[in-house]
């Protein structure tokens, strides 16, 4: 009788979970015959089923590409993936996924990354203990590392910390250039269509190229390739000067500028459109601005001191851990071990991953040139950007660009204008 009423219980927990509103996760790689878009869906929250229906379009068309010859990847594919929030519709995380990110932990992108030190240390414990089984009892005080923690906390915590203040300073560059371009394209069709069309229409051109330039600009080189537009219109003799894309069409912006005073006939009479081109100008330089905000994001790492410092610590504490250990917890030591192990890479390795904020593309490959030889550019441990998602490791910067574009393009249809 007992045992049935634990039966009961168990089967009642068991439907909850799979039938409940416990977790609603969606498969990476939507099958041939999808008609369902969550492999384990809500059936008694209608807005877990809302979610599930409106995910964002940047998320479905930024699916990584299925390989055959891939057995890694076609493992991955078969995992589930826990619900993600959505950039277009706004919905974010809730306290009930802990489950669904619980099961995708395999298909996690940062234990992807930090395979190789936890692999190392988990092979480490496990000579450790198996020494100690055999009779070689080798150890080591426990407070060492119970005083040591906490100083390690404090630098992972700062490291992750910086990191992510480089991440926000990065997406309020690329807001304050959305504002900027739309508040721009919107003084260009008003005030000055009106009075000289011809350099209008040529600056709402080269505005409609800046998101792309400035793009190029905060990807690390070897990464991004500029337009074949965007070299029309600033020359390729004026690129092998060393002038960044962006800065020439600044520079183009001004002189066009320039050339809409000398097309107008009312400009030396109306103060209005004076005022407004030296409107038109100074949102110029704040474009200018932004160039120079995204280049110190991207041209100022995290201090090399610091990062290797923080990484020794890591490596020579976490190295140590089995031997404070295995005297009082024996075989329970490897399982221990390799969670703490997890838990303090992965909160450095994220720390990595935003350091340098605009890599949030899944478009972006990894064919950069790596330096002085390294084994990385002979055997990649890993993918920066492949199997990511938009926000999932930083700012997606060619989508941001993408829809700058899009509304520069949509306000010039709107006034009868070409880009």
């Amino acid at each position: 009788m007992i045992w049935s009423s634990k039966l009961c219980i168990v089967l009642h927990i068991i439907h909850l979970v799979f039938y409940g509103d416990a977790f609603a996760f969606t498969p990476t790689y939507p099958s041939q015959n999808s008609v369902r878009h969550t492999l384990i869906q809500s059936r008694t929250n209608p807005l877990s089923s809302l979610f599930a229906s409106q995910q964002s379009k940047d998320e479905t068309v930024d699916a990584p590409k299925s390989s055959s010859t891939d057995e890694g990847s076609s493992r991955r594919k078969s995992m589930p993936e826990a619900r993600r929030p959505s950039v277009e519709t706004g919905f974010r995380y809730r306290s009930d996924d802990w489950l669904g990110n619980f099961i995708s932990l395999p298909n996690s992108f940062v234990l992807r990354r930090i395979r190789f030190h936890l692999l190392s240390n988990t092979v480490i414990t496990a000579i450790v203990v198996m020494l100690d089984r055999l009779g070689y009892h080798i150890k080591i005080p426990l407070v060492g590392h119970s005083l040591l923690g906490s100083f390690l906390g404090l630098l992972l915590v700062f490291r992750t910390n910086s990191a992510y203040g480089r991440f926000w300073e990065a997406r309020s560059v690329w807001t304050k250039t959305s504002s900027t371009c739309r508040s721009m394209a919107l003084s260009i069709v008003n005030y000055m269509k009106g009075h000289s069309p011809k350099s209008a229409g040529e600056l709402m051109k080269l505005l409609h190229n800046f998101p792309d330039a400035l793009t190029y600009n905060c990807l690390p080189s070897g990464s991004a390739k500029l337009t074949e537009e965007i070299q029309q219109l600033v020359g390729e003799e004026h690129l092998k000067s060393g002038v960044p894309a962006a800065t020439l069409l600044l520079n183009r912006m001004h002189h066009t500028i320039h050339e809409a005073t000398l097309e107008s006939s009312v400009y030396q009479s109306n103060y209005v459109e004076a005022m407004h081109l030296v409107e038109v100008s100074h949102l110029v330089g704040s474009l200018g601005d932004s160039v120079s905000n995204a280049d110190k994001i991207l041209r100022t790492p995290v201090p090399l001191s610091y990062s290797r410092h923080t990484s020794r610590f890591l490596t020579i504490w976490s190295g140590t851990l089995p031997l404070a250990l295995v005297g009082q917890l024996g075989l329970v030591t490897l399982p221990v071990v390799a969670i703490t192990c997890w838990c303090l890479f992965g909160i450095e390795e994220i720390g990595h991953l935003i350091e340098q904020p605009f890599v949030g593309d899944k478009t972006l490959g990894v064919n950069l040139n790596w330096p002085n030889n390294s084994i990385l550019a002979v055997f990649p441990l890993v993918s920066r950007a492949t199997d990511s998602k938009p926000y999932d490791i930083g700012i997606p910067v060619n989508n941001l660009a993408r829809k700058v574009k899009e509304e520069i393009k949509g306000l010039a249809v709107i006034a009868g204008m070409t880009v």
